[in-house]
């Protein structure tokens, strides 16, 4: 029964390169009563937020989602925008309160942008794990079908969901020390473990002319995470698994530790399709107290 119709803003990333996430991300959401319907006509969101203070034009792409956004989100249960991508809950979240504090830059979009309506910055920008933790970690362990008991996991935030801190209002979760995603996974039965390099930087798009600064660090996290005997890496940022999953290709292939979005766990907890692909499944469930594997 749908209790809740959000905007949700795909990105590019799950759109195009991980069609899993955004599937498995949908289905979650429905389990809870929660329809997540798509922007029309959305557009790319820039992917890094430019901190040049005169460049305001980068911010266009994501503005005019915005836009968009704006004009149906009276038809919502809720005044907000939700993404299950880390990066473009950063671009988004950080442009809408640029144009909140800074009028001048507001302005100067608005006026550039003759083919929609003005933009108000009302929208609340938000990410699927906040918005999860407000309906409740404890209504999604009512709808766990199958726990995942025994499941080790390494929660991997990497920076978009936690940096920059200020302006106040972008991290998801205490900087220094943040629970969220080990919060979640505990509501689906598995074992969250604690290891150094789960807010480090994984490389980012070093990875494009720099692949060796990405090796490296992606080396000391999942070497991290493996020393504190995690069966699986969880994240939600699309980049960060991509460079985690090429950190694994250097590595001999019985040492490879699964790299998974998180809502494919929990559409494996709750009963519905995860989009795991089968190795990785099965690695999964092996692991999984009482599971069929």
């Amino acid at each position: 029964m749908i209790e809740m119709k959000v905007l949700f803003y795909p990105g590019c990333s799950l759109k195009n390169n991980y069609p899993e996430f955004e599937k498995s991300s949908i289905e979650v959401c429905k389990k809870l009563g929660i329809e997540l319907l798509e922007i029309p006509r959305w557009t790319c969101c820039g992917v890094n937020f430019s901190l040049a203070t005169d460049n305001v034009m980068r911010h266009l792409g994501a503005v005019r989602s915005l836009i968009n956004a704006q004009e149906k989100v009276e038809e919502m249960d809720a005044k907000i925008v939700v993404t299950a991508c880390s990066m473009c809950y950063n671009v988004l979240k950080r442009v809408n309160l640029t144009l909140k504090e800074e009028p001048d830059k507001l302005e100067t979009i608005n006026s550039f942008i003759d083919d929609q309506p003005d933009y108000v910055p009302e929208l609340k920008i938000t990410h699927l794990l906040t918005l999860l933790k407000e309906v409740g970690f404890e209504k999604v362990e009512n709808k766990v079908i199958m726990p995942l008991k025994g499941l080790k996991v390494a929660s991997y935030y990497g920076c978009a969901l936690l940096r920059p801190n200020k302006p106040e209002g972008i991290p998801v979760d205490d900087p220094e020390n943040p629970t969220i995603l080990e919060d979640l996974m505990k509501s689906i039965g598995a074992e969250p473990v604690e290891f150094p390099f789960r807010t480090e930087c994984c490389g980012n798009y070093h990875v494009v002319f720099r692949p060796d600064i990405v090796e490296m660090r992606t080396e000391k996290i999942i070497s991290s995470a493996k020393s504190r005997g995690a069966d699986v890496i969880v994240t939600s940022c699309p980049l960060c698994l991509y460079n985690l999953e090429r950190g694994n290709e250097v590595l001999d292939g019985r040492d490879r530790i699964p790299v998974v979005f998180f809502t494919q766990l929990m559409a494996l907890a709750l009963g519905t399709d995860s989009y795991l692909n089968d190795e990785i499944k099965e690695k999964i469930l092996r692991k999984i107290e009482g599971s069929p594997a």
